[in-house]
């Protein structure tokens, strides 16, 4: 009995010192259904990204197409506006052959005076100052007349080859904003071209009035230099 005892006790110990064998381990379970949908959602977002930069590059292009300078305002930048006198004080400057502001205008009175007249300067020094001073005035109110005809002449002329220009830059307008650019500046052109119209006429009715201006001045000096017409004797018909 005791031996039977002593067997069974030995039996446990041993038991409880090896230990009992633990249990194998376990492998994760892999989802390929669940994988496989998260690829697609993947695969979606990447399409929409992409959908999304390609609108957004629209729309920076449409932006730009109606945004930003295009350079149409430097289109006939060196064409020359003011060639003709600006006020009355510089159109009589002009006349009289020494204008500061319209040398070559001023020149070109001065040639044209020289060019028409009759007299020679020593027939001209035999007259009285006031005839002097009337005689110039009338040889400088054509000579006026004619140096602005010719000045505008000229530079309509040359303007053909300015507009050229603007014919030129249709070709380079090839959006919507350049387009726009180039209309606002032909508008400019046709303005500018309708005020330099109005300005030459202005100028044409200001000479042509110094002329009249100087007619009555020398109707009037020959009455006060011979008296009313009233005064004068019976011719005797």
């Amino acid at each position: 009995m005791w031996r039977r005892f002593s067997t069974a006790w030995l039996l446990t110990g041993c038991l409880s010192v090896v230990g009992v064998r633990p249990a194998a381990a376990q492998f994760a379970v892999i989802d390929i259904a669940a994988l496989q949908q998260l690829l697609v959602q993947v695969q979606t977002l990447s399409q929409q990204l992409t959908t999304a930069e390609n609108q957004l590059a629209q729309a920076q292009s449409e932006f730009a197409s109606i945004t930003g300078p295009r350079g149409m305002q430097l289109l006939l930048a060196g064409t020359v506006r003011n060639y003709l006198p600006t006020s009355a004080t510089q159109l009589t400057q002009v006349m009289s052959g020494s204008s500061g502001s319209y040398p070559a205008l001023a020149a070109t009175v001065s040639s044209l005076v020289s060019s028409n007249a009759v007299l020679t300067p020593a027939q001209v020094a035999a007259f009285s100052p006031a005839e002097q001073a009337q005689l110039a005035t009338a040889r400088q109110s054509p000579a006026l007349l004619a140096a602005l005809s010719q000045t505008a002449l000229a530079n309509s002329s040359s303007r053909f080859t300015a507009l050229q220009t603007l014919i030129t830059a249709l070709g380079g307008a090839t959006d919507q904003k350049a387009v726009l650019d180039l209309n606002t500046r032909v508008a400019a052109e046709q303005g500018m071209l309708q005020n330099e119209a109005t300005k030459l006429q202005v100028l044409y009715q200001m000479a042509q009035s110094q002329e009249w201006t100087r007619l009555q001045r020398a109707r009037e000096q020959a009455i006060a230099g011979q008296g009313s017409l009233r005064k004068l004797p019976a011719m005797g018909l």
